[in-house]
């Protein structure tokens, strides 16, 4: 495609750029996907875009091209919850892994997604390594583990190589940007399910939870994330917005005026400190407990009615 004309129109700044047509922004991010696009042309459009902010036509358009190239999806008798882990930790232990153990012990059934590595970051990835969890490398693989233990996380170059390699254009350009808002948006499951969007800032929440607003039917919950991962800052007041069945319900995370996390997120710490809870030689942090209470009952809503 015409790919200058896309960055022209996107790449007039904050104020002056406009929205692309749906039909026109599925073909620019399938073009992005596909690896059609120059250095120059994909670097001037990352920039672009995060200066400009997707509309929400646009990120529901993105969100179709990214779903149209998975490369498989995975498929469970009971409703999932989808975890997406793309940011890690560099301050406060990652205890993604711990809310996904604790929804598995609850009776949920839990799908991960995100990147292996971050140079700057612990990711969940790292974390479920070190602590022997499950991570799949097919759907069947997802889907075996979904049945045995209740969880497994899923790289993001296996469950969707094309949008990996995008994504990580980030270390050669410097910064995030649409890429990654779309990726925390991305549905692996031919079913019903639950997903679990954290993120940042509060023009991105904001965003997305318009995105979620206009899907028919969406399960989901987005919040800000500590650090942007899907859980919750243990000392802040955190504000939760749950879809389910076509309805919006806002709950609020009061924090806690203290916590007994380690200083320090290297993965050893961050592995003894779950261990401890998971042996019970530690209770589970009333900030997961709280999460995990508030999606399971999402996620129950959404469960197949029986007659």
């Amino acid at each position: 495609m015409n790919f200058h004309v896309i960055i022209k129109e996107v790449g007039r700044g904050a104020r002056g750029a406009r929205g692309l047509e749906p039909h026109i922004a599925r073909e620019a991010f399938t073009a992005l996907l596909d690896g059609e696009i120059s250095d120059v042309q994909l670097g001037a459009w990352w920039l672009a875009m995060r200066i400009k902010g997707e509309t929400a036509e646009e990120l529901a358009a993105f969100v179709e091209a990214m779903q149209a190239t998975l490369a498989f999806h995975v498929t469970s008798a009971e409703p999932v919850v989808v975890l997406p882990c793309y940011n890690g930790a560099r301050q406060l232990p990652n205890l993604t892994p711990l809310l996904a153990w604790a929804l598995a012990q609850r009776g949920g059934k839990v799908l991960l997604h995100g990147v292996k590595a971050d140079p700057t970051r612990v990711t969940t990835f790292a974390l479920f390594e070190a602590l022997g969890f499950s991570i799949a490398t097919s759907g069947a693989d997802a889907e075996r583990a979904l049945t045995s233990t209740g969880f497994a996380f899923a790289p993001l170059d296996v469950i969707h190589p094309k949008l990996a390699a995008l994504i990580a254009n980030r270390w050669r350009i410097g910064v995030r940007s649409t890429p990654h808002t779309v990726t925390k948006l991305l549905q692996p499951i031919a079913g019903p399910s639950l997903r679990v969007v954290a993120l940042t800032h509060g023009d991105y929440i904001e965003r997305m939870s318009a995105h979620l607003a206009s899907v028919r039917g969406a399960s989901a919950a987005v919040f800000r994330g500590c650090e942007g991962e899907p859980v919750l800052h243990p000392k802040r007041a955190v504000p939760v917005q749950i879809f389910q069945n076509g309805a919006s319900f806002m709950h609020e995370w009061p924090g806690v005026p203290t916590h007994d996390l380690p200083d320090t997120c290297d993965i050893a710490t961050t592995v003894a400190y779950i261990e401890s809870v998971i042996q019970g030689r530690r209770e589970m942090p009333p900030w997961i407990d709280w999460l995990a209470r508030q999606v399971l009952q999402a996620t129950h809503e959404i469960r197949p009615k029986t007659t």
